[in-house]
């Protein structure tokens, strides 16, 4: 029944509405540092890498969970190491070409993560060759495991949000392959299928940009249209 109702029409626009939550809405990303296959030389005996070479970083839209701290006790003393469980939209790894490997890294805020395991999660409607999303397991890299510092941005933030380390902009991806922020890399296949039939992106203002940073205007709010904010007034003032 599913594969008689349910066309691949509906599952391209299942994937876009997936994208538009993740890509649109959350906002969240990852850098993402898969191992080089040709680059990366492996022991002849142990076949074991003993250098692992990366590729460069991709952008990765997730939904990302809480990292989860613990305290382990061992013969050295006590260790703190974490975990974090990221949600990839399938679509966008085939539509970026990225292929998940345990071993590969990823860097999300100021911590650097090692795959441990993915895994693909539910179906669209039991057709079981469409996969909704990924789910990304990561664990805590060690001091010197790996170490992105050519690429690497930590995000702190600061007493004053304007100059603190955080990340400032956030601006709509909304099918175009190109925004503010440069190449997108986005892709939207119901868009692309029906094209001029479809309105226009964004109701026609295009994808929507949140800036906190303007050092002239420290009251702009992050709302979804860039409003000033209203004047202050004090906490009991009606």
């Amino acid at each position: 029944m599913a594969r008689l109702f349910i066309t691949p029409k509906e599952i391209q626009l299942i994937n876009d509405w997936t994208k538009e939550l993740v890509k649109d809405v959350v906002g969240q990303k990852i850098y993402y540092y898969g191992v080089s296959t040709k680059k990366t030389k492996v022991h002849s005996v142990y076949d074991e890498a003993q250098v692992k070479v990366f590729e460069n970083p991709i952008t990765l839209p997730v939904l990302a969970g809480q990292p989860k701290w613990e305290t382990k006790h061992n013969a050295f003393g006590m260790e703190q190491t974490t975990s974090i469980e990221v949600y990839i939209q399938g679509r966008e790894l085939i539509d970026k070409k990225v292929m998940l490997s345990e071993g590969d890294f990823f860097t999300y805020g100021d911590a650097v993560y090692e795959v441990v395991s993915f895994l693909q999660m539910n179906n669209i409607y039991g057709q079981e060759e469409y996969g909704v999303s990924y789910k990304l397991m990561g664990r805590l890299a060690r001091p010197g495991q790996f170490d992105p510092k050519v690429f690497f941005r930590p995000q702190k933030d600061g007493v004053d949000y304007t100059t603190s380390q955080g990340q400032h902009f956030f601006t709509q991806q909304r099918g175009l392959q190109e925004n503010e922020e440069g190449s997108t890399g986005d892709f939207r296949q119901v868009r692309d299928r029906l094209g001029d039939d479809m309105a226009p992106i964004a109701l026609g203002d295009g994808p929507r940009t949140v800036d906190m940073t303007d050092p002239e205007n420290k009251e702009k709010t992050s709302s979804f249209n860039n409003d000033p904010l209203p004047p202050k007034k004090g906490f009991y003032d009606e």
